[in-house]
Parts: structure tokens; sequence; C-alpha cells
């Protein structure tokens, strides 16, 4: 099923969604997915038959500029056109506002169970993956903007967020300096078909690397695909990879990380998990930022960075960064990026299993 939500008037979300068959009305569990760079919310729909045996409810949101959602104005793209600092985060705090009136307007509308810390049931789990990990880093870095009502609302609602494989650049975080890091090529192609068939065997590939534990840039694999392991949607008819993904979002709307002033993303990461006073709203939320074991270099060098943030933030994000949030990092024993469409019964199992400790 699909719908859509409507917030600030003008602008509406549209969604897919598994519905409530199967759960128990009472005290489902609802799990809002957010998609990333060029690929749409029906990425997720192999996650939708799985919802049941775990009395959780599969919502898929098509963000900004992915239709049928309405498109970025003119204005709002200027900003994220824009490498001034201010717009950024103007930027960045619009985002974070509207997705979370998505999640109320999806929750008042549908009247899903509230979250129940008792039993841990209910409520909503936010599961941003790759680009979309920005969005929900939004949400939490915007809290002290909304209203004591929104707040309220949200409180007895959002009880824990997921980070599926963030890429550094939409966190502010330095790239590694290894050499191998150079491996995002695919950015500079000189056409748009080029850089889109090179960005999808880039994301789509499995990678084996030496140690994915170690910490040590040299036990990465940035570069060289498994050549041993199909690629993730290696089968799937065109016609069908058309429908989950939108070319023109990728070659343009969906460029902020690499326009948007690094410090903006940066300040709203501190604001997001690593300043204090922020930390006083929802300071109950689960945070788990997860990376897949045979996905790309890239991704398990943010999560090892996260853990080195953990234990210092202002080494990683600046002096203005503070131990505030505590949160997890989780290795999945295998999976690349696309883990939810090659196993997507074991992925979501993973997703629940890490929030039970």
């Amino acid at each position: 099923m699909s719908s859509f939500v409507n917030i600030d008037g003008d602008i509406n979300f549209f969604y897919e969604d598994s519905g409530t068959d199967g759960l128990d009305p009472s005290d489902y569990t609802t799990m809002v997915l957010i998609h990333g760079l060029g690929f749409n919310g029906a990425v997720f729909r192999k996650l939708f038959p799985f919802g049941p045996s775990h009395n959780y409810r599969i919502v898929s949101l098509y963000r900004r500029g992915y239709a049928p959602s309405s498109p970025w104005t003119e204005e709002e793209v200027a900003l994220f056109s824009s490498s001034d600092l201010e717009d950024g985060k103007k930027f960045i705090r619009l985002a974070g506002l509207q997705i979370t009136r998505f999640l109320l307007g999806f929750a008042a509308s549908q009247g899903i169970p509230k979250y129940d810390k008792e039993k841990k049931t209910g409520g909503i789990v936010l599961n941003g993956w790759s680009l979309g990990t920005f969005y929900s880093q939004a949400v939490l870095s915007v809290l002290d903007s909304l209203t004591t009502e929104e707040l309220g609302q949200l409180e007895t609602y959002l009880w824990a967020i997921l980070y599926y494989d963030p890429p550094t650049p939409p966190f502010g975080m330095p790239p590694p300096s290894h050499a191998q890091a150079q491996s995002v090529q695919w950015f500079h192609l000189a056409t748009v078909s080029e850089r889109w068939e090179a960005f999808k065997k880039w994301c789509t590939n499995y990678y084996v690397h030496p140690n994915p534990h170690s910490h040590d840039l040299a036990d990465l694999n940035f570069n060289e695909p498994d050549e041993d392991s199909p690629a993730s949607l290696s089968g799937l008819p065109e016609d069908e990879l058309e429908q989950m993904s939108s070319l023109e979002m990728f070659a343009a709307h969906d460029q902020s990380p690499f326009t948007i002033n690094p410090e903006a993303f940066r300040f709203a990461t501190r604001q997001a998990l690593f300043n204090v006073g922020m930390a006083r709203y929802l300071p109950k939320v689960k945070i788990r930022i997860i990376c897949g074991t045979k996905g790309l270099g890239l991704f398990i060098f943010f999560v090892n960075e996260m853990e080195r943030a953990l234990k210092d933030p202002s080494s990683v994000f600046g002096e203005d960064a503070e131990r505030a949030r505590e949160f997890k990092v989780v290795r999945l024993d295998r999976g690349n990026h696309f883990v939810f469409w090659d196993e997507p019964n074991w992925a979501l199992d993973q997703f629940i299993a890490c929030l039970e400790d």
C-alpha cells in the first residue's frame, strides 16, 4: 500500500507501506526507512514481507525530489547548492524539520501504537541508509527547533535511530588520507550516464577486506570488488531498476554532500551526537551506526572513526565536539551496501537485534 503525508501545507511526502496485516494492532513497531542517492523508496520493498514475523510495520519514505514526493523549490535548491556556511546550516535545519514532521504526521494519520518503554514495543525506529543517514541525523540536530508540542509528540514515538552505511561527506567527517580513498572516481566522469553506471557498480559490489575490525586503513579494501560474488541488482531487469531509481536526482539535486560547506555538516553532527545541551532532548533514544563487513571500505572507515569519536569526539569533529549521546557501532558479520536487497529477512533480523541490548 502507499499514500502521502502532507506537511507545512504544500509539501507532500510519498511513502510505501507494508501495512498492518499480521500485526498486533495494539503494540506493533513502525520502522521508517530513508533511501540514499539515486535510489528511491522502492529499493526497500523486499523487506515488506518479513515485517509481520517481528510485529514490525515497514514504511519506505520517498525523499523530497523523488517523485511522487514534492520536488524541492528553487529557494531550497539554492540553499543546498551554496557553499556558504549559513546556507548549509539552513538547509540541514529545513531537512531535519521536514522529516520530523513527516514522522509526526504519519503517526497521527495512521494512529500507530506509541512506544511502550516497559515492553519495548510500538513507536518508531528511524532507519537511514547511505545518503539517507544524513536526513535521520538532521532530525537529531534540530530538536531544539521543535515546538514544545512537537517535541512532546516525538518523544512518545521516536525511540531509536539506525544509520546503515553512512558516507563521510554528509557528516562533515574528514575523508581517509590513505591513497585508496581516491576510489570514488565515478564522481569525476564526464557524463551523467557514465557516472551513474560507475556509481551503481561501485556501491552494489561486494568487497573482501583483510581485517574489517582492525581500524587500520591498510586492512580495508576501497577499490577491488570480489569477483566471486555477483553485485547486488546484477540480475534485475532494466525496467525494474528504472522504477526504483532517479537519474535526475542523482545528477543534480541530490549532490548536496559535494556542495554544502563541510563545516555545516560538522556543526550538525556535533549538534546531533556531540553536544551535551542537545542530548537533553530525547535523552534515551537508541542510536546504532551499522555497516556490512562485505561492503565498501569507505563505510567501514566511517564506523571505525565513529568508534574513535566515542572516546575523543574533538579528534574527529573539532574542538566543540564533546561526549554527549551514547551510541553503539555494529558490524554485521556479512552483507554489503544492499544487504536489505540481497538478504532482506536476515537484514531485518540484524536491524532489530542490534536494538535489543
